[in-house]
């Protein structure tokens, strides 16, 4: 069986690692690309990073979903203005890359947001605070589709409803800004819109799966097992580049 191109073993893995992803990311509200874009970045590179975050906007959604009301505006412009600035000066600078050293910078990226949530920051949240990290995070994103976990690290300490909400929200404005950046660069296009649809799959089993486990996981020990992968992932596409 071949989809899209795309064989039976290979959709089994897209399914699986987007489900993995999606579970991550709705109980811990970070954690979806740092799951999903080191793996298919070795199994299934045609599939990231600009498919992969299209197709993520739907777990998104789900965040959000009736949680609007404690979102707070002035976070998310801050967020947004630099998500903007930061995707921009990204996928500029990837005009600059040698598209061979890809997946060595891609390896790289992965490292760093792997450091960055192992190193223990605190951050204070304020709209400063929310400005910086949002920059960092959309030139890590726009250069890899591998925005930086420093947001979730904001959030952390705030109520669950609220974090779940508003990171929700953020990473559908830092999805829309980087597909949207990438579609004009001519990185994504209808072809790459069709691809997203082979997530769907992985994304309602996500879904499923997260509803059913949530308040029973061991959040720590996801965490752990996410960055094992991101590492791993990380560590053989930097030596395979």
């Amino acid at each position: 069986m071949s989809i899209l191109g795309f064989g039976g073993a290979e959709l089994a893995l897209v399914t699986a690692t987007m489900a993995a992803a999606t579970v991550v990311q709705v109980i811990t509200g970070v954690g979806l690309s740092l799951v999903l874009i080191p793996v298919l970045a070795l199994a299934a590179p045609a599939l990231v990073p600009a498919p992969a975050l299209f197709a993520a906007l739907g777990v998104m959604l789900t965040m959000v979903w009736g949680r609007l009301g404690l979102v707070d505006r002035g976070e998310i412009a801050s967020g947004t203005a630099g998500l903007a600035i930061g995707t921009a000066a990204g996928v500029v600078a990837l005009t600059f890359v040698d598209p061979a050293q890809l997946p060595r910078l891609f390896g790289v990226l992965i490292l760093i947001a792997a450091g960055m949530a192992l190193a223990g920051l605190q951050f204070r949240l304020d709209l400063r605070t929310i400005f910086a990290v949002s920059l960092v995070s959309g030139v890590m994103g726009g250069l890899s589709g591998i925005h930086s976990p420093l947001i979730g690290i904001v959030y952390a300490g705030q109520p669950p409803d609220k974090a779940r909400a508003t990171l929700g929200l953020y990473w559908i404005v830092a999805y829309v800004l980087f597909v949207g950046m990438y579609a004009l660069a001519g990185r994504f296009d209808f072809t790459d819109a069709g691809r997203s649809v082979l997530f769907v799959p992985g994304i309602a089993l996500g879904v499923w799966v997260a509803a059913r486990v949530a308040g029973r996981i061991d959040t720590a020990r996801m965490r752990a097992a996410m960055l094992t992968v991101a590492v791993a992932s990380g560590v053989m596409l930097v030596a395979r580049g």
